[in-house]
Parts: C-alpha cells; structure tokens; sequence
C-alpha cells in the first residue's frame, strides 16, 4: 500500500510540476541559460587572446626611438600615429593608451643613460588592462636586451647581473591546469542540484498551504512518510534532470569553444562523464531534502524562496574558495556534502582517477542527509500547528 502510495503521490507532483511555468522555469533557465553565458565569456576570452597577439599602438615622437620603433614592428605591433594631446586622447577614450617617446630619448640612449618613456593609459578601464600590460611586457623585454647588449659590448657578461635564474618545471599534466582555470564548471553543476528542483519543492510544500490543497490531501488515508516521500521524489527527479542537462550543456560548451588558443586543453570522455554523474546525482535527493524541510516551515511560495535562497550558498562556498584558495583534496573531504563534490568532480576533470570509496562517501553522506530531512518532514506533517498554520 505504502509502495502505490508513493506513486501515485508522485505523479501527481510531477504533473503539477509540469504544469507549474515557475518550476518549468527554474528547472530549465539555469542548465540552459548559464552555459550560453560560459560560452561567450570564453570566446570573449579567446578573442582578447587573439587581439594581444596583433596589438596596436598608438605613438607619440616614433621619430625620436627608430631603433625601438623596429624591435616592435619585428614583433608584430602594428603602430599608428595620434594627432592632438595624448593625455585628453585617453581621457576620451578615443584610445585606450598610448606611448610618447621623448625628443631626448635618442640622445640619452646613445650616452647609455637610461632613457624614459610615457605609457599613457586609464587604469579604471579594465577592457584596455590586458593590452597595456602586454605593450609594458614589450618595453621591459626591449629594455633588457638592449642592458644585456651593453654589458656584451664592455666584454661583459650579462648573466653578472642575473644571480639566480629561475627555470620552471610543471609536474601538472595539460589536462589538470586546464581543469583548475575553469573550475568554475564543477560549481556550476552541484549549483544545478540546488536550482534545479527547487520550484518543485516550494510549490509542493509552501505552494500547496498556500492554495489550501495541503489540508486536502493530508485527509486521504495515507501515511505522511509516503506522501513526503513522494514529493520529495519528484523534486529530486527534476533536480536530477537538470544536472545532467547543466553537465551536458557545459561540456558541448567546452567543446565549441577553442579553448587550445588560449593554452587550455580538456578532454571529457564517457568515464569522466560517468563519473561526475555519479559524484553529483546524489546531492540532488539532499539538495531537495532540505528544500522540502525548509518549504514546510514557509507559510507561503514567496516566503519559501527567501529561506531556501540561503541554500545556494552550500554549493558557492566550495567554488568560491577553489577559486582564491586552491583546494587540496583530502579524504575527509568526502564525507562533507557539496564539498566533496566539487573535490570529486575537479579530480575527474583533472583527468584523476579517485578511488570508489570516495564516491561511495560522498553519496552515502548526501543521502543519509536527504532521507534524515524526508523523515523530519514527516514527523512535522503530523503536527497540526505545522500543517493548518497560515
């Protein structure tokens, strides 16, 4: 009876689900939306890559450094003239920066004195910072050649004034560094398990107290344990659903975008696949768990969404700290929900192979807490204060 009773419980959600545009809503707008955002931001990216690599330079007195004005063209800078005042150029965003070479310049280049120049920019504009810490990049390496030059030209060595040398090995395979710079992806589908059965959950708990239905259907001779079991499974299936289509949007994302111009290679195979599924999946019932508990205390839709707003922040944190303060995986992590996610799903995209307790962990946590709020929901269904309180 219990087992008919969750099923029916179930299709009745899932049809109010559907038919519900809010749950439709926040079920879909998310695994679509966001990673049409990915998409633009990274080929933005890629096209400032591409830009750096043809910069142009506005210049003022190219007369007065014919010496550096040839080591730039050499090294692809295409350089064109500014007429007026360079200051007020920039200040009218008519260029985002540009170089005044001095009349001394040659004259103090020739004396080997240190000779200066004026790099104009507007530091308040980040669309330009890339451009000008490449053209300063550009300056600093002309200036070290030409020291280095100098030195040779004294019968000197230029390595006198390098007392160390810094040589740079990385143990960290192509695949891991590509997966530590879009780390924001695993944050991305653990978020999903969050938003996307969210809808659901209010509508079938708030949602319902609030159109007076809750009362109706707590009068039919059914155990509370199936009918929260019943919701709860019918969030969890939409919660589920919008995981994969995150996970699956995200990747096809990935793969549009040429990612090898910007030094980033990552490869998402059917294990991998499999794997972040499995990592996933899990916290989509805890995710939905608490948001059914958290509904039942809401005495209406839009009092249910300001409480369960704070559950976002359980798959955030983890992301947000990855991003500042590298993660280094530990076994203890695991057993944390939503940060043993996202520890599982970089791993994966990292190309590791994390050992099968770790996924075992990770899910038996999730929904020993998923089924810990299912029973306290019952147990609260019970109480009349609970259910008829408006």
């Amino acid at each position: 009876m219990r087992r008919s009773s969750v099923g029916i419980v179930l299709r009745k959600e899932l049809l109010d689900g559907r038919r519900d545009k809010r749950a439709i809503l926040s079920a879909l707008l998310f695994p679509l939306g966001l990673p049409l955002f990915v998409y633009f931001v990274l080929n933005a990216i890629v096209d400032i890559s591409k830009d750096l690599e043809e910069i142009e330079l506005p210049i003022v007195g190219a007369e007065n450094a014919p010496a550096l004005i040839d080591w730039l063209e050499q090294r692809g800078v295409k350089l064109t003239s500014v007429e007026g005042d360079p200051i007020e150029a920039v200040k009218s965003k008519s260029r985002d920066l540009v170089l005044v070479i001095p009349e001394d310049f040659q004259s103090r280049f020739a004396q080997s004195r240190s000779a200066s120049v004026e790099l104009i920019n507007d530091g308040s504009r980040t669309s330009s910072r890339a451009e000008v810490n490449k053209v300063r990049s550009l300056l600093n390496g002309y200036s070290t050649e030409i020291g280095a030059l100098r030195l040779v030209s004294r019968g000197i060595s230029p390595e006198i004034v390098r007392s160390v040398t810094v040589e740079n090995i990385e143990v960290a395979s192509k695949q891991q560094i590509s997966a530590r710079a879009l780390n924001f992806i695993p944050m991305y589908v653990v978020m999903a398990a969050f938003i996307c059965g969210m809808g659901v959950a209010i509508d079938s708990t708030a949602g319902e107290r609030e159109r007076s239905t809750l009362e109706a259907l707590l009068l039919n001779p059914v155990e509370r344990s199936a009918i929260v079991i019943g919701k709860w499974l019918a969030a969890s299936l939409f919660a589920a659903v919008g995981v994969v289509l995150t996970m699956a949007t995200c990747l096809l994302v990935l793969q549009r975008v040429p990612l090898e111009e910007i030094g980033l290679s990552l490869h998402v195979g059917t294990r991998e696949m499999v794997g972040m599924l499995a990592a996933v999946l899990p916290l989509a019932f805890m995710a939905t768990g608490l948001q059914v508990l958290l509904g039942t205390f809401a005495r209406s839709f839009k009092d249910a969404q300001s409480y369960i707003g704070f559950l976002i922040l359980i798959p955030v944190i983890p992301g947000m700290m990855s991003t500042f303060y590298p993660i280094k995986s530990a076994g203890w992590m695991n057993f944390v929900p939503a940060l043993g996610q996202h520890v599982l799903l970089m791993d994966v995209l990292g190309g590791k192979a994390p050992p099968i307790w770790g996924f075992v962990a990770a899910g038996t946590t999730a929904l020993i807490v998923g089924f810990a709020c299912v029973r306290l929901t019952a147990h609260l269904f019970r109480k009349e204060r609970i259910v008829f309180s408006h």
